[in-house]
């Protein structure tokens, strides 16, 4: 059998050929030393480490007592239970949010905008973002475990003066209680404040299967008079849903969100399907 190398059938080709070949060959031999270093091409993944601990010490301040530590991905909790803090979904849906929300997702996906009382932008809905399980941990998994941590306080006693009954767990009883005080220090505030539309009642969210932070005895909506909720004011959200676009509207004067936040109270008013009857215990956002 014939064996030719490649120097053989060079040799063979008349001259103008074997030029060819050679400046093709040159050509190629070029082309691949400036090819770009493999290492631009497939670049590792963001290490979120440091972000996802962050979130997590940010959670653990929020509810002093109720965390005995942490790993590198969850919390552990008065019992030793540990509780995963990042599925590691990255660049989750607005829906995925809502309906599917993680530990991190509930801490650090939305920033609670305190001091701007401007328009929301579309989908920045700070504190809608809940992980259902947290919720059951901290205040009851079920609604008898709820109720046995209820306590009656009086709303407004010298303007009001209506029971209400609320979770005692964090303190939220007696959170509430001095921004009962301190809201009765203005009349001007009353017509907002009397005939609230609940606290504590065992419900699912309108529209959806997830539970409403009513359930846990954490939440106050205010006089539904003077309050303004994204689907009483737009008639097509049933067929258009989260996606609507909305056009904010709000009575309620800043003072009262100013008095509510400052005891670890966020408001609806915020989200950009705005609920602005609506205030929830969630000092982690604030």
């Amino acid at each position: 059998m014939l064996h030719l190398h490649t120097i053989d059938i060079l040799n063979i080709l008349n001259g103008t050929k074997r030029d060819m070949i050679l400046k093709k060959a040159a050509s190629v031999i070029i082309a691949v030393i400036f090819l770009p270093k493999v290492k631009e091409i497939n670049t590792p993944p963001v290490d979120t480490t440091g972000e996802v601990q962050a979130c997590i010490k940010k959670l653990m301040t929020a509810y002093p007592g109720k965390f005995i530590g942490a790993t590198d991905n969850a919390v552990i909790w008065y019992d030793n239970t540990k509780m995963v803090f990042d599925d590691g979904t990255r660049n989750k849906s607005f829906k995925t949010l809502l309906d599917s929300a993680d530990l991190e997702d509930q801490v650090c996906a939305m920033s609670y905008p305190r001091d701007d009382f401007s328009a929301p932008k579309k989908y920045n809905d700070p504190g809608r973002i809940r992980y259902e399980p947290f919720f059951r941990k901290m205040y009851g998994n079920t609604e008898k475990e709820v109720r046995a941590n209820l306590i009656e306080i009086t709303w407004l006693p010298k303007s009001v003066n209506q029971k209400i009954r609320v979770s005692k767990i964090n303190g939220v009883a007696d959170k509430l209680k001095k921004i009962s005080e301190e809201l009765d220090n203005y009349p001007e505030f009353t017509k907002y404040l009397k005939k609230p539309g609940g606290t504590f009642i065992w419900r699912t969210i309108s529209g959806t299967n997830r539970l409403s932070t009513h359930c846990f005895g954490i939440t106050i909506d205010i006089n539904i008079d003077f309050s303004n909720y994204w689907q009483w004011d737009n008639a097509t959200w049933k067929t258009k849903g989260e996606q609507i676009d909305l056009t904010y509207k709000n009575r309620i004067p800043a003072k009262i969100v100013e008095i509510f936040e400052k005891y670890g109270f966020i408001w609806g008013g915020k989200w950009y399907h705005y609920d602005t009857m609506h205030f929830e215990y969630r000092p982690e956002l604030l």
